[in-house]
């Protein structure tokens, strides 16, 4: 048979301890305006540690088309972000030697369908340098081009402004005198590409920009921060480039924060209440309040919509070749008992030879109490990859086509760094580590060629840790064994029957062409080891706020490359190995 391919710084009381429970991982509603001819908001900013939170004005132009067609792209146009910084501000967080100031945004937006919702990252917004000079405020104009959306029913479909990343770039004139000093850094810098809204966490680190030419070894590098560098001038000479300002922004609460309102003939996308309604075209305010949480769940009946994020442009990998495959036994707790008269491969005492294959994959952490979501393995960082050694074990019944592909899987997922704002001014911010007990046991049984669906669980086990707490930039020790009690037992489940009489309808999983992978219960365990300094025990909160069941992780996996099939490798080189988009929504595989 063939083989198949493949002090106590801050108290746990008031504030501190109600923003820490209610945002590590997701976040709160907040309040939702619009204007035909755009929006202007009021934004509340905090740029780094121990300063003070700043206010600034937020202007967004941008057209919107009238209506709009169910699984065509719908299209927002051009972006033009106005954002006006108080001089009082400007004073407070521009170097004084600063001649200009440039910038770099993301922005997080808000899209709802009746119960259906996503957020949509609007990245890599430019503003040209701006004069710093002067008495008034400081306006900086961002520009650029936006993804777009589909629906895969009708109805009400509401954008609404979310969380701002912030870069403010500063530039002493040539041949001033600078100091480069520190940047100010708000924590851990949220991501693009991750869910989240004002109350709701932004779950990456990477930063939208920042000085480029600069030397290795000059001061600002030697004091942590970015370096100093020579870049253009307004006036086509050379500028010493000053340290990032970097700030994580979001609207205050009690505004409308409504961009548009697109009309999608169709019907209503759910089966539930209060999908939102309001006028058609740009400045459509909906009923009630526009919903900022990071959580997508719910469950899919097929009934209710799916908002599809049009992105064509998947971040690169750099990655053409696989790591060592992972060692082991495959965990016998999570093999099937083959039927009678299986055949097994390989035979006793023989070992197939290694079999390489790797890729990337991402997706969210829903945790049921909080309603809120969590980037992992987040693609606009630096994703883990995983590699797989394929069919360690094969189980074969020919005579009632029962096939079976036992494989492992190795990988070590980064970090997920988590910033948000709790209360809508209190930043809070936190690392969650997945740590990987030992390799994860792939199972595949099935053979759609045959007309039976093939289903392929992932199954493994995960220490999940929290550390580098801070509230409004101030560190919380949770101390340095904050984690669950014991390691959560993760079982991901992928389904291919793609044209078969039972066919769900939804997108189909293999494991050489990737797909959608879930565990729709995840149980989180109690923590332990979560101690302050001082002795304050926290490990009743955490487990209060964020254990128990009916969590759920959602997975996209992108095609596997096999550099080692001959000379003709897929995947693997073009450019690199796929970094997939993340999943759609939360809590479904469609």
């Amino acid at each position: 048979m063939s083989r198949p391919r493949p002090r106590r710084v801050v108290q746990l009381a008031g504030v501190g301890a109600a923003a820490l429970l209610a945002g590590l991982l997701p976040g709160t509603d907040s309040a939702a305006s619009g204007g035909a001819d755009g929006v202007s908001l009021a934004y509340t900013c905090q740029f780094g540690a121990g300063q003070d939170p700043q206010d600034i004005s937020v202007g967004i132009k941008q057209a919107y088309p009238a209506d709009g067609t169910v699984g065509k792209p719908i299209q927002p146009g051009d972006l033009t972000l106005t954002v006006g910084i108080p001089r009082a501000a400007v004073t407070a967080l521009v170097p004084a030697e600063a001649d200009t100031l440039a910038g770099g945004a993301d922005m997080k937006t808000n899209v709802t369908q009746g119960t259906s919702r996503t957020v949509v990252v609007w990245p890599d917004l430019t503003a040209e340098p701006a004069a710093v000079a002067g008495s008034g405020d400081l306006d900086l104009v961002f520009t650029g081009k936006v993804p777009g959306v589909s629906v895969t029913a009708g109805g009400d479909l509401v954008f609404a402004a979310g969380d701002l990343d912030l870069t403010l770039r500063p530039q002493a004139a040539a041949g001033t005198p600078t100091d480069p000093g520190t940047p100010t850094d708000p924590g851990t810098p949220s991501d693009p590409g991750t869910p989240g809204a004002p109350s709701a966490p932004a779950d990456s680190a990477a930063d939208t920009g920042g000085s480029t030419g600069g030397a290795a070894d000059s001061p600002a590098d030697a004091a942590g921060g970015k370096p100093t560098g020579v870049g253009a001038s307004a006036d086509g000479g050379t500028a010493q480039a000053l340290a990032d300002i970097t700030g994580l922004c979001a609207a205050k609460a009690g505004q409308d924060i409504t961009l548009a309102t697109v009309a999608v003939p169709g019907g209503d996308p759910t089966t539930g209440t209060g999908a939102p309604s309001g006028p058609t075209g740009s400045g459509g305010t909906p009923s009630g309040s526009a919903s900022s949480s990071a959580s997508a769940g719910g469950s899919s009946d097929g009934t209710r919509s799916t908002i599809v994020p049009l992105d064509d442009s998947p971040p690169h990998s750099g990655r053409t070749d696989c790591d060592p495959v992972p060692k082991g036994d495959l965990d016998p707790k999570r093999l099937p008992t083959p039927p009678d008269g299986a055949i097994i491969l390989p035979p006793a005492g023989v070992v197939y030879p290694d079999a390489r294959l790797c890729g990337y994959f991402t997706g969210f952490s829903n945790v049921n109490k909080l309603n809120g979501a969590m980037i992992v393995n987040d693609p606009h960082g630096t994703p883990g990859l995983a590699t797989i050694n394929s069919d360690r074990r094969l189980a074969v019944v020919p005579s009632i086509n029962y096939y079976e592909q036992d494989s492992l899987l190795g990988i070590q997922l980064p970090a997920s760094h988590s910033t948000f704002l709790s209360f809508g001014f209190v930043p809070i911010t936190a690392d969650v580590d997945f740590v990987t007990d030992g390799p994860m046991t792939i199972v595949s049984t099935g053979y759609p060629a045959l007309g039976i669906p093939q289903i392929t669980t992932v199954g493994g086990y995960q220490d999940l840790r929290i550390s580098n707490v801070k509230v409004n930039g101030v560190a919380m020790n949770v101390g340095s064994g904050c984690h669950t009690s014991k390691p959560l037992d993760v079982v991901l489940t992928g389904r291919q029957d793609e044209g078969l009489p039972d066919d769900d309808g939804r997108p189909d999983y293999d494991i050489r062409t990737g797909g959608p992978l879930m565990d729709d219960n995840l149980v989180i365990p109690p923590f332990t080891g979560c101690v302050t300094p001082d002795g304050d025990d926290l490990d009743p909160l955490f487990t209060a706020s964020l254990s128990g069941s009916k969590n759920t992780l959602n997975f996209v996996q992108a095609p596997l490359c096999s550099p080692d099939d001959g000379t003709t490798p897929e995947n693997c080189e073009e450019p690199d190995i796929p970094i997939p988009q993340l999943p759609v929504r939360a809590g479904s595989t469609r």
